[in-house]
């Protein structure tokens, strides 16, 4: 599970809801940034990568919660930030004083290009102290990924916010000191690391020859990171050298605590980040995370062939002997309730979690919380918003997936604080979606969610073949088969818009007569015994997971 409430790691915060991810079947929790941190982009902007930021308590109460989750039989992802850190690190602070001390080339700098020899944007002129950029690059959040220093009269990068400027991974000393806070973290008794933003941690040295071609991708201003196709600054070859390091340092590791450290990378497939780079990851972690789902789910995605499909490519993208795994929705992107609807909450829980590989839960999801889309600009937190203006903030604020968790219907924030103003605002309808009430009704979504856990754990899905059925306008189904006398399981869902009857294929069923052993919506009952091509008939939303064996 990913995210979590942002309050104390203490006896206070997150050790306090552990017995509910336990009773979700969660095993381990991924935690968004805790290192101490200016909160310019709410921890990803880390001043000091080996102690917790005070607003979540201290390294003693960190060590506590570790222990607790641990007795537990839980594990615990810290999420690792290699690309960049704050514009408030020690190391950064030392770096922009001058050219020649010991941290001066821990960053990305470069000089100016003269404006009166140099072809430059319109907005430089010659009187300007600070010349040009090297080259056209693109911050992530919009504008130039470069910023003048007027200190250290030079430019740095920086691929996200100008507070966040960009490790140089060139340098040896750079990348020892990285290995060295993942020992850090490995000896206080964590478990592995979820490694934010590889893509972006080497980029072309050849800094004023290589402006990105545009992407040429109609209603795209030109200061938007979406303009340009990132040739020269997106999964480098050298990228995989650096995680193939990372991960080398987690074995030895390992090997020596006789314990596996798990690591996953956050990497995107793009129009240029070809199949093959992505399944290098598989040799560099245990897996980069699989955002097929999450990029791909929502309005235009209402058809059984369209989640096929997506389905279909993500699994023929594992290399052989890999195990997949499966997102719907992370602190990056909207939720999944509101993308494809709150009825359909239940059907995409199950491909997170019945389809074969590592489903990673979003908080939240497991009720359908859905995104906060009335959050005004003197509310908004994210600076991929703030910096459009009250006008268009909308567009890119990822604060309305960000809101608190909803616990409960109790005033003023839901259970999730005594506070009666939260850093975001609660959504407005946790009255009626939160766990307190759904806990008491059978077929809720979170009802449902555990259901499908506790399937999840038969052995048919841990070991069986995954066979895909033809899917339809309005249905997706698949089997998952086991032989040997064990059950095997038909899950099908209505992802559409009108009721449609299941017509079974003989490569998903062997026989057409089953028993319900999961449903959300329909018109079953848990243990009606059914006959699969004749009764499966489903509603826009609906969901029934069928038992039966092979004769």
């Amino acid at each position: 599970m990913s995210g979590g409430e942002p309050g104390l790691v203490a006896d206070g915060g997150v050790s306090s809801r552990l017995d509910y991810l336990q009773e979700l079947g969660i095993g381990t929790i991924w935690m968004n940034p805790i290192y101490k941190s200016p909160m310019k982009d709410f921890g990803y902007d880390v001043s000091d990568y080996v102690d917790i930021d005070p607003i979540f308590g201290t390294m003693e109460e960190f060590e506590h919660l570790l222990g607790i989750m641990h007795e537990k039989g839980l594990k615990l992802v810290m999420d690792f930030v290699p690309n960049h850190s704050s514009d408030q690190h020690p190391w950064f602070v030392e770096s922009r004083k001058s050219r020649d001390n010991e941290y001066s080339d821990y960053y990305v700098w470069v000089d100016k290009r003269d404006c009166n020899t140099m072809s430059c944007d319109t907005s430089c002129s010659g009187n300007q102290p600070q010349g040009c950029p090297p080259n056209n690059w693109l911050s992530v959040p919009r504008g130039s990924a470069w910023k003048w220093d007027q200190t250290r009269q030079q430019y740095y990068l920086h691929t996200y916010l100008a507070e966040q400027p960009d490790l140089n991974f060139n340098n040896p000393k750079v990348v020892k000191e990285m290995q060295d806070i993942l020992l850090f973290w490995l000896d206080k008794g964590v478990d592995g690391f979820r490694l934010d933003a590889v893509s972006h941690i080497h980029e072309d040295t050849d800094y004023y020859n290589k402006d990105e071609p545009p992407s040429n991708k109609p209603n795209i201003t030109a200061d938007d990171y979406k303009y340009l196709k990132h040739i020269y600054t997106l999964d480098l070859p050298d990228t995989i050298e650096r995680l193939r390091e990372f991960r080398q340092v987690m074995n030895e590791y390992g090997t020596t605590a006789e314990k596996h450290i798990f690591s996953v990378n956050e990497v995107y497939i793009t129009e240029y980040t070809d199949v093959e780079t992505i399944t290098k990851h598989y040799d560099v972690a245990d897996m980069p995370f699989n955002f097929d789902l999450i990029g791909g789910l929502g309005p235009e995605c209402h058809t059984g062939a369209c989640i096929y499909g997506l389905v279909n490519t993500s699994l023929g993208m594992v290399p052989e002997g890999r195990w997949s795994n499966w997102v719907l929705g992370n602190h990056d992107e909207g939720r999944i309730a509101s993308k494809m609807g709150g009825t359909y909450e239940s059907a995409m829980n199950a491909l997170l979690l019945l389809l074969p590989g590592t489903p990673t839960t979003y908080y939240g999801e497991e009720i359908g919380m859905l995104d906060h889309g009335s959050i005004t600009f003197n509310e908004t937190r994210d600076p991929r918003g703030l910096i459009l203006g009250p006008d268009r903030y909308q567009e890119h604020s990822r604060d309305p997936a960000r809101t608190p968790m909803q616990w409960d219907s109790s005033e003023p924030s839901a259970g999730f604080s005594t506070n009666p103003e939260t850093w975001l605002p609660m959504h407005p309808d946790y009255k009626t979606i939160n766990v307190q009430l759904q806990v008491m009704i059978d077929n809720s979504t979170l009802n449902t969610y555990k259901a499908l856990v506790a399937l999840r754990a038969k052995r048919s899905f841990q070991e069986g073949d995954l066979v895909l059925a033809t899917p339809t306008d309005n249905l997706f189904a698949f089997s998952r088969n086991f032989k040997h006398g064990e059950p095997s399981y038909l899950c099908v869902m209505n992802v559409g818009y009108e009721a449609e009857l299941y017509a079974s294929s003989e490569d998903v069923t062997a026989n057409n007569e089953g028993e319900v052993v999961v449903k959300y919506g329909t018109r079953f009952k848990i243990g009606d015994k059914i006959k699969i091509d004749e009764q499966i008939q489903l509603d826009p939303g609906e969901l029934v997971v069928v038992e039966f064996y092979f004769y």
